[in-house]
């Protein structure tokens, strides 16, 4: 900006504003002015404070300031800090995005612009575009300044893409042209993954954030036994305890009935009344007996268990890899829960 100093001058122009660097963020620090009104719980995250991220969230947050220069001295004559908070929320496999901006502004001094306005604006690339904004507010200190956009993916059917997001906070007076404007870019997460009709039996558009691997949870009070044999087998090494590594769907059906006929074949003799063949890791995942390549009972474990409980607990992984939009080779978790 003060390399141009000299042309404004010559254009009559007597001040303008010039934005500042952002501050890095401190781990598990509150922003300043608090936590915007609003904010869902999943923005906290106990390790990074109000940096929280879901499967179809995230929340992230950084100082940013705005000074006032005087195009004839370069001197700074005014500035502000701002809270710049930001939380990104899909909309569950309807490929559309609402990106939320939220703005504190505190730390004024000297002289800046009362007539000040803010406007925000969202983007994304490749195959995306802005549906709505919020239109330009005044400037107003110590109070929260909520923006939002919406976004809408339009990814070729049967394609995947890596999204790029970045917002857009200008601040403007008004009637000014461009000389008493200043506009922050801020870059958005990087992990955001859409696809159009690639979720198995599903034929819409749909985004995650590929980075987050999600937890299948099994209740002991649902399925006791099938907790009691995922239990057994993540305590002999076999994977897809959380932290640990993780499964991996498949979508392949022959493959998938290869491993549940591999696994059971370890089973001898007749199944107890009312129980049936349970295998882990699961038929439909890379780390089955087959897929895995691995070797009984250090890589997997199979018993008889309820089977109903069997089926029921079919149901809820039938469910979980639909809701958490798994795709061919998606990771994640799974938790037996014995306390529940």
């Amino acid at each position: 900006m003060k390399k141009q100093l000299s042309s404004l001058r010559a254009k009559g122009v007597d001040k303008v504003m010039c934005t500042r660097p952002p501050k890095p963020k401190i781990a598990a620090e509150e922003p300043p002015g608090g936590v915007p009104p609003g904010v869902p719980n999943w923005c906290k995250d106990e390790t990074t404070g109000w940096y929280g991220q879901t499967r179809f969230n995230q929340c992230f947050w950084q100082m940013e300031g705005v000074d006032w220069i005087l195009a004839d001295t370069g001197e700074v004559v005014g500035g502000m800090d701002f809270t710049h908070y930001v939380d990104v929320v899909t909309v569950w496999n309807e490929g559309a995005l609402i990106y939320g901006e939220h703005i504190w502004i505190h730390n004024e001094w000297g002289e800046w612009e009362p007539t000040t306005q803010i406007s925000f604006g969202g983007h994304c690339n490749p195959d995306c575009t802005q549906v709505s904004a919020s239109g330009p507010k005044p400037l107003q200190f110590r109070t929260w300044l909520q923006f939002n956009v919406t976004l809408k993916v339009t990814v070729p059917t049967g394609t995947m893409e890596n999204i790029s997001l970045d917002s857009q906070l200008t601040w403007a007076t008004p009637n000014s042209g461009d000389f008493d404007k200043a506009v922050y870019v801020t870059d958005g997460p990087i992990d955001l993954r859409c696809d159009n009709g690639m979720l198995k039996g599903w034929t819409n558009t749909g985004c995650v954030f590929s980075d987050t691997w999600p937890t299948l949870t099994y209740k002991r009070s649902e399925v006791e036994e099938i907790v009691g044999h995922i239990s057994r087998a993540q305590a002999r090494g076999n994977p897809g305890a959380v932290g640990d590594v993780p499964l991996t769907r498949m979508y392949d059906d022959a493959d998938a009935e290869q491993n549940r006929e591999d696994a059971c074949s370890f089973l001898t003799g007749s199944p107890p009344a009312g129980a049936n063949c349970d295998e882990y890791p699961f038929a439909h995942t890379y780390e089955g007996a087959y897929t895995g390549g691995g070797d009984y009972p250090s890589d997997f474990s199979v018993e008889w268990v309820n089977a109903t409980q069997n089926s029921q607990a079919g149901g809820q992984y039938s469910n979980f890899v639909r809701d958490q939009r798994l795709l061919d080779k998606d990771a994640f978790f799974v938790f037996p829960d014995m306390n529940s």
